[in-house]
């Protein structure tokens, strides 16, 4: 390839090159292209599909309200006239527990208290006890005097134990059977404040004794 060309080629390719740079030159600097805001969406008007099961000409499918129904609140039943009353019949009182009944029966063993003496500090006494069964009997003797009478000491001779229940009550005791016929006689020695000489009861087994 010869010179010129070369020279030629060389021009063509500087004069392209300024062409290029003269367009551009003459755009101008770009612009950036923002997107355009969405519009807001437009909402068509839409016709309800009725339901075949509840239209308002259907009376089988009556609307229903929601409101808020008050508790229904129970009405007053006539009260029922009085009738007659029953008169109450006065309860029965429970029958006061009696004391055991005796061993044996009435009489079978018998027992007499008697004052034999007395002073400012106390008194004694003669408690006889007979058994008028045809077996041998233990026996128990309770005397019961007012709250003065404060304690009682019994003849050791005699085969009876003496102790206080406190009040006024003593109870004497047989210390073995007393055979069919036979008696015994105790001799007692009480203290007192006051006077008086007589229990205000006095019993056998259960059963009164004579107070002489």
């Amino acid at each position: 390839m010869s010179v010129p060309w070369i020279v030629v080629l060389l021009g063509v390719g500087l004069l392209a090159t300024l062409l290029v740079i003269a367009l551009l030159a003459a755009r101008g600097p770009e612009r950036r292209v923002v997107p355009a805001a969405a519009a807001p969406p437009i909402y068509l008007p839409t016709q309800g599909v009725e339901s075949p099961s509840a239209t308002p000409d259907d009376p089988a499918a009556p609307l229903v309200t929601a409101e808020p129904t008050a508790a229904p609140t129970a009405s007053p039943s006539p009260s029922r006239p009085a009738g007659p009353t029953r008169p109450v019949s006065p309860s029965r009182a429970a029958p006061e527990l009696a004391e055991p009944a005796p061993l044996v029966a009435d009489g079978a063993v018998t027992a007499r208290y008697e004052a034999t003496g007395s002073d400012r500090r106390g008194f004694s006494a003669r408690l006889t006890v007979a058994n008028g069964s045809g077996a041998g009997q233990d026996w128990t003797v309770k005397l019961s005097f007012a709250g003065n009478v404060k304690s009682v000491r019994a003849s050791s001779a005699s085969g009876v134990s003496a102790s206080s229940r406190g009040g006024g009550v003593f109870v004497l005791t047989g210390t073995g059977a007393l055979e069919p016929g036979q008696s015994v006689t105790v001799r007692l020695e009480f203290t007192r404040t006051g006077t008086g000489d007589r229990p205000e009861r006095c019993t056998v087994n259960g059963a009164d004794c004579t107070i002489g």
